[in-house]
């Protein structure tokens, strides 16, 4: 169901792209700006996203990233360094 979910947004926001290339929206008559069509579009597919559980997905992906960088620096090997890369020369 997420996946619809984007799909349609994501449909959505490409028609209103190629509709503004097109002419301007014009309601009760006020223009429409591009920024407030894709805030209208978000608007009416929040409760979508909602009903699907993308909050969930979202943090069990934040979750799983950082399980994973977590464990990479826990084993990540760290190269020796000669102390001669290290001095400084005199001025």
């Amino acid at each position: 169901m997420l996946l619809v979910a984007l799909a349609v947004f994501f449909g959505a926001c490409y028609i209103l792209y190629l509709r503004t290339l097109e002419s301007k929206l014009v309601l009760f008559g006020r223009e429409v700006s591009p920024a407030h069509q894709y805030a209208l579009a978000g608007g009416i597919s929040f409760p979508f996203f909602w009903l699907a559980g993308a909050g969930s997905a979202v943090f069990w992906v934040l979750g799983a990233t950082l399980v994973v960088i977590g464990s990479h620096a826990a084993f990540h090997q760290i190269e020796a360094v000669d102390g001669e890369e290290l001095q400084m020369e005199p001025v």
